[in-house]
């Protein structure tokens, strides 16, 4: 019987910030990269991998909402690039957690960010 590599508990604490939990997410999905050390290394990847992409999400979002503010103010047009600027980004970030989710089911390593983080 093959034990398990526990890649799946950042990943679901990404999902969890992303979905249900803000920002006790992330506190959490923090904790569990810092505690990491002793974990296998398939932990260690998603839980790096996780934290990257929490704190790259959170970069685009937020530098994509101050641009429009700074373009166009506070009007309608803002208003609306802002939301679906944000939605698209969410939504994408989301996604990307939904696979790494199966990749850490697999006992594999995720896919992105590779090279980045």
């Amino acid at each position: 019987m093959k034990t398990s590599s526990g890649a799946v508990v950042p990943v679901a604490w990404y999902l969890l910030n992303l979905l249900l939990l803000p920002f006790v997410g992330f506190a959490a999905l923090l904790w569990v990269y810092l505690r990491s050390e002793n974990a296998s290394s398939l932990r260690k990847l998603h839980a790096k991998a996780a934290v990257c992409m929490s704190l790259l999400g959170a970069a685009l979002i937020g530098g994509g909402v101050a641009v429009f503010w700074l373009v166009f103010g506070n009007t309608g047009n803002f208003w609306i690039s802002a939301i679906v600027w944000s939605i698209v980004l969410h939504t994408s970030f989301v996604l990307w957690g939904m696979i790494a989710l199966a990749q850490a089911i697999g006992d594999k390593p995720p896919y992105f960010p590779r090279r980045f983080c």
